[in-house]
């Protein structure tokens, strides 16, 4: 077995440390110690003759054939690859003539590497400016009150995580012999899901609600019968007893109509709809939140065959998460809003 690099100079280490420790061998012995411990006896004797040759221990860099790409190839090729999205490795071996890996090596040489793109809100100019202003406003307020945010927010769970990134893909040694439900994502037209709004501070979170597809949305007399009178109030007063808080619905049409607003007025300190930046969910961790749940939720290709049972599932995973969690979760949300108002709306996902 041919030895490597690396192998053959530590093996002239191991070789010139024996021959110093045994002087009285001969080459003879020598390359017969070495042959019985499994090294091959053309390369014991080739180390024998570097060493009686004078030569290093250590090898040349070997110069190995030379490179076709001149530097201006290189130049050319980083112009059109870096800081570019839609990218062909394909399409530039073509215009080289060389091959996908080639071009895929080179790029890889020139210190230029492969992201995903970040998913982001779309925003208008409009819409950024007002987040930004909305966003400085909101953040000034935390900082002056000293407050502690709480949050709420919807979202649907189906009764499968087809959709989940961890579920798009299978493997198997033979398709032929995969079971249906591994290898098909059966896609219904109008899949059973649930709909599931939550209130969440560092302190702790709500007791959620529940509530099925078919049946109306969540409106201006659900939201305060359902969500805000028996849900949210309760979790002020176990959680916020020294009613240093400040709730920060997001700007859903039944979140500020003005039933909700008059309820809230009296009942909660709440964050004015003109203070309320729009679509920051870089901001709001409770999005964060779903992400994290839905994991657990559909973990190893979980699957429900009833709405009950994906509510009971869904409540099994929430008690996983503990104090230490959501403070951690919600500690950046200054930081973020802050980083808004100062450099724009995509700030809080640059590093």
């Amino acid at each position: 077995m041919r030895l490597k690099k690396q192998e053959r100079e530590f093996f002239r280490k191991v070789l010139e440390n024996f021959i110093v420790k045994n002087p009285h061998f001969r080459q003879c012995q020598v390359v017969d110690h070495f042959v019985q411990e499994g090294i091959a006896r053309q390369t014991v004797y080739n180390a024998l003759n570097r060493r009686k040759n004078g030569q290093s221990i250590l090898e040349d860099p070997r110069p190995g054939r030379p490179s076709s790409w001149t530097p201006s190839m290189k130049v050319k090729l980083k112009r059109l690859v870096n800081h570019r999205k839609g990218v062909s490795q394909r399409k530039l071996g073509y215009k080289f003539h060389k091959s996908q890996r080639t071009i895929g090596r080179q790029i890889q040489k020139l210190g230029i590497e492969d992201h995903a793109r970040e998913k982001t809100p779309k925003y208008t100019e409009k819409q950024a400016i007002k987040a930004k202003k909305r966003s400085r406003k909101l953040v000034n307020l935390l900082y002056q009150s000293k407050a502690e945010i709480i949050m709420d927010d919807e979202k649907y769970f189906c009764l499968n995580g087809d959709n989940m990134p961890g579920s798009a893909r299978y493997y198997t040694d033979d398709k032929s012999k995969c079971s249906d439900d591994v290898r098909f994502i059966g896609k219904n037209k109008y899949p059973q899901k649930i709909l599931m709004w939550l209130a969440i501070s560092n302190r702790g979170m709500s007791i959620p609600y529940f509530r099925p597809s078919k049946s109306v949305a969540i409106n201006t007399e659900i939201y305060i019968n359902e969500c805000l009178q028996p849900r949210l109030l309760p979790f002020i007063h176990k959680h916020h007893g020294d009613f240093n808080y400040l709730f920060w619905p997001d700007l859903a049409r039944a979140h500020y109509s003005k039933e909700s607003v008059a309820w809230m007025n009296e009942n909660v300190y709440f964050v004015d709809e003109t203070t309320n930046p729009p679509n920051v969910p870089q901001a709001r961790p409770i999005e964060n939140l779903w992400g994290i749940l839905a994991q657990k939720v559909y973990e190893g290709g979980w699957e429900a065959t009833t709405q009950q049972e994906l509510i009971s599932r869904i409540q099994s995973q929430l008690k996983k998460f503990d104090s230490n969690f959501l403070q951690s979760l919600m500690g950046g949300v200054k930081t973020k809003l802050r980083a808004i108002a100062d450099r724009g709306v995509l700030a809080s996902y640059k590093k």
